[in-house]
């Protein structure tokens, strides 16, 4: 198993373990949405939050895993590449099969990333009593994330990842 496929798994399971554990510790009713710097918005029940934030994670999630799948049936015109040289080199049939492999590595750690986030955002909707929370709890995770996918984005463009080989 690939180390970024091992990874999206282990962000899923703690996902779903921090779905279980709001299950079975938290109140009836949970903080379903904060403003950005902590206060309670919306309350909902915890089957609905339970339902509603588990499906949705999990569909983000099962996109992401399902990238090694779909992304092969493709065209071709619809990859896009930063630059015509690299799509021309990257979608030809020769190296299609790794330009799809890279990318589904890619995407799972993407996922994984955003897995970590909902499961972040989980915990703190079940362990939050009163009517707010510390904003920071909610921006930093939330910051941090953004930075080291928009991070890992810019390496995928700028980096070597998809640089062409020299011959």
């Amino acid at each position: 198993m690939k180390l970024s496929r091992g990874v999206l798994l282990l962000s899923t399971l703690v996902f779903v373990g921090a779905l279980i554990w709001v299950g079975t510790t938290a109140d009836d009713q949970v903080p379903a949405h904060f403003t950005g710097w902590g206060q309670i918005d919306r309350m909902e029940s915890k089957s609905s939050f339970l339902l509603t934030t588990g499906g949705i994670g999990m569909l983000l999630i099962g996109f992401f895993a399902s990238v090694a799948w779909w992304l092969p049936k493709v065209p071709a015109r619809m990859v896009n590449m930063p630059s015509r040289r690299m799509h021309e080199y990257w979608t030809t049939a020769e190296h299609r099969p790794e330009l799809n492999r890279k990318m589904a590595e890619d995407f799972d750690w993407i996922g994984s990333a955003t897995a970590l986030l909902l499961a972040w955002m989980v915990v703190v909707s079940g362990s939050t009593t009163g009517d707010s929370v510390n904003g920071w709890i909610l921006v930093a995770p939330t910051a941090s994330f953004l930075v080291a996918v928009l991070g890992y984005v810019a390496y995928l463009i700028k980096g070597n990842r998809y640089r062409i080989p020299s011959d």
